[in-house]
């Protein structure tokens, strides 16, 4: 077991210069990218095997899903109208996926798995994405559970069983800032069933002054860096709670409640000082898995964009930026120096209500009960539902739904949300709050 687990631990170190450099990759910038795929194109205008047509349909497909070109819609269809396989139908999802049509989306999801195919990682994470969107989160999470295995904390710490009476637990990172917000509302409940728990992140939840902000919290339990995580403990990762609890979308336990430092809250109360409405803005997420696709196809805002929804805001409410770095708006907005999440979270203690992209300000302005207005692409993730302007984690959270691909829909919806002064009903209750 000792050997096994610093092997696993070593070669995870390892990963990072065995990984292919910049240069080394196949497709390592948009340029290269259309230079394949019109190398396809040419290859297509020559009489080729119906078999071979639908190959290289399928990597145009997956190559304009990388940068994001809705132009995978054309290609996935004439890969699928040639030939009906597993692949051509994990295509067809992801293409419908990418422009909205979820329940479209969710048919081809599961015909993918349905066809014969051999075991894979595509093809049942593709299944997972069905299952998620439909609210199967326990079947979802044995679909993966094979894949977790062979993950370092699944494959070499002991699981937990919840049936099981243990004195300690350790629950171990998945996901990023938003996602811990998201499933971490479970910590409450494990504690009462647990003495001792103990979280484990990496060194970049510490690095950005999360950490600080959780451990201000009632509910914290002790957090360490995520090397530290013992051998001998049973665990849990976060992505495995709403499963381990087999938890239905009409019964999601309410989320955490973030406070933020009455001290630090003091330093953001200039950014009341003309009397309207209190919006902070975050319109572009960290998108480190799409590296190829530009802003305003995923989870972020195009600059212009961007700048329409500034625009609208004049003289109606008073936005306020909380987007790190990106400063190339031009448009006028507040803009309080954010250097911690300590910062973020009293800056939108001041606010009436959050406009925000599906990012972690998303999670910390709802989980500390803001109205959160999020703006998803067509591309939403499966904890926004197939459908409705409600989420069913977050009680104070409204969707702005685009209607086809990118965010082109989205924002005029929330334009329209602007002019029609559906912030300012919030204003007066926030107020009194605060």
């Amino acid at each position: 077991m000792q050997f096994a687990y610093d092997r696993a631990r070593v070669g995870t170190r390892a990963a990072q210069w065995i990984n292919p450099k910049k240069d080394e990759l196949l497709i390592p910038n948009r340029k290269t990218a259309y230079a394949l795929i019109e190398k396809f194109d040419r290859q297509l205008q020559a009489k080729l095997p119906k078999h071979k047509q639908a190959e290289i349909l399928i990597a145009k497909s997956m190559i304009y899903e990388a940068l994001g070109d809705q132009k995978m819609m054309q290609a996935a269809e004439e890969a699928f109208k040639i030939t009906k396989t597993s692949t051509t139908a994990h295509m067809m999802a992801v293409a419908h996926h990418h422009f909205g049509r979820l329940q479209e989306a969710c048919t081809y999801y599961t015909l993918a798995y349905r066809f014969p195919h051999e075991e894979g990682f595509n093809v049942d994470l593709a299944y997972t994405q069905a299952l998620l969107f439909q609210g199967k989160w326990s079947e979802a999470h044995r679909m993966t559970l094979g894949l977790k295995k062979r993950m370092v904390y699944a494959a070499y710490l002991p699981e937990w069983n919840p049936a099981v009476p243990t004195a300690s637990l350790s629950i171990v990172s998945e996901g990023g800032f938003g996602d811990i917000i998201h499933t971490g509302r479970w910590i409450p409940i494990i504690q009462e069933m647990v003495g001792n728990v103990t979280v484990y992140l990496p060194p970049f939840f510490f690095e950005h002054g999360f950490v600080d902000l959780m451990r201000k919290q009632p509910w914290c339990p002790e957090i360490k860096v995520l090397t530290d995580c013992p051998q001998d403990v049973p665990a849990v990762g976060f992505f495995d709670l709403p499963a381990v609890f087999n938890v239905q979308p009409d019964a999601i336990p309410r989320s955490l409640t973030f406070k933020a430092d009455p001290v630090c809250v003091k330093k953001y109360t200039w950014l009341r000082s003309n009397g309207l409405p209190l919006i902070g803005f975050c319109w572009a997420a960290r998108q480190m898995e799409t590296p190829l696709a530009p802003a305003g196809v995923y989870r972020s805002l195009t600059d212009t964009q961007a700048d329409r929804i500034v625009a609208a805001s004049v003289d109606k409410i008073r936005l306020v930026k909380l987007q790190l770095g990106m400063d190339e708006l031009l448009a006028p907005m507040a803009r309080p120096e954010i250097s911690s999440w300590e910062d973020t979270a009293a800056i939108i203690e001041n606010l009436d209500a959050v406009i925000t992209v599906d990012t972690a300000v998303a999670h910390l302005a709802a989980a500390m009960g803001k109205p959160t207005y999020v703006l998803l692409s067509g591309a939403s993730d499966w904890k926004f539902g197939l459908s409705g302007d409600t989420c069913p984690w977050y009680p104070t959270m409204k969707l702005i739904r685009n209607d086809g691909f990118g965010f082109d829909h989205a924002v005029e919806k929330c334009i329209e949300t602007i002019e029609n002064a559906q912030f300012y009903n919030h204003s007066a209750e926030n107020r009194r709050i605060l």
